[in-house]
């Protein structure tokens, strides 16, 4: 008798769907809203997507195995405001469900929405370490190593989707995310202003033993080009996407 009913209760866990784990996992949450009479939205979302996870883990083959489980699955992350694409924590990585070609597509368009739109205001131009830096702040929901960022870089570049970078010191590349014409003088004083927060006229035609007009004239263009930023009261000049932050 109690062997039939052993082996029943297995069946029925075994058989249990995609959908009864969603439930379970909706019901194990909204349990936890009620308890806590969590009012902050940010809160709920926290619960929401803490359920969220508990239902990939306990359903992870199925979800290996049905396109249409997924796109439930990523209508409900939508919805919870996480990442799209499963990952532990909700973070975006290289995922066994879409694999590593489909991560290397959404992380070239990630690069390309901070090149073109994000960055504009500094003239799509910035140095790698400074690029790498903000993308993990920005992005903190990509699981991501700098290596992924440099490689998918490299491929743009090699696809000539964005121009090749440019070497502005020893350990240091200026990648750009639309064409800019770059003359020796300007690439000088890119270098010089690797790592540096700001720079004056002055300076420059000291460190460079240029005449001033020489200076200015760069510096116009480099301002033309939005690389560079001039605080007219204090006559400083200022490299958002060289200088490091």
């Amino acid at each position: 008798m109690n062997n039939s009913s052993n082996k029943k209760n297995k069946t029925n866990k075994e058989e249990k769907g995609f959908g009864d784990l969603l439930k379970d996992a909706y019901s194990a949450f909204n349990k936890e809203l009620v308890q806590t009479e969590i009012k902050d939205k940010e809160k709920k979302k926290e619960v929401l997507r803490a359920g969220i996870e508990r239902v990939e883990k306990k359903a992870k083959k199925e979800l290996k195995s049905s396109k249409m489980l997924l796109e439930r699955l990523m209508e409900i992350r939508r919805k919870a405001e996480m990442a799209e694409t499963i990952g532990t924590g909700g973070k975006i990585k290289v995922p066994i469900m879409f694999g590593k070609e489909e991560f290397n597509k959404k992380l070239e368009r990630e690069l390309l929405v901070i090149g073109t739109e994000e960055l504009k205001e500094i003239g799509s131009a910035i140095t790698i370490s400074n690029l790498i830096r903000y993308f993990k702040e920005t992005r903190p929901n990509w699981k991501i190593r700098t290596i992924d960022i440099t490689q998918a870089i490299k491929r743009l570049e090699e696809a000539k989707i964005i121009p090749k970078r440019v070497d502005i010191g020893e350990d240091e590349v200026l990648i750009r995310f639309k064409p800019i014409e770059l003359s020796n003088d300007i690439n000088r004083i890119l270098q010089l202003a690797t790592g540096r927060m700001v720079l004056t006229v002055k300076e420059i035609a000291e460190q460079l033993d240029w005449p001033i007009e020489r200076v200015q004239d760069t510096l116009s263009k480099l301002i033309e080009l939005e690389l560079a930023v001039l605080d007219e009261e204090t006559g400083e000049y200022y490299f958002p996407g060289i200088t490091k932050v």
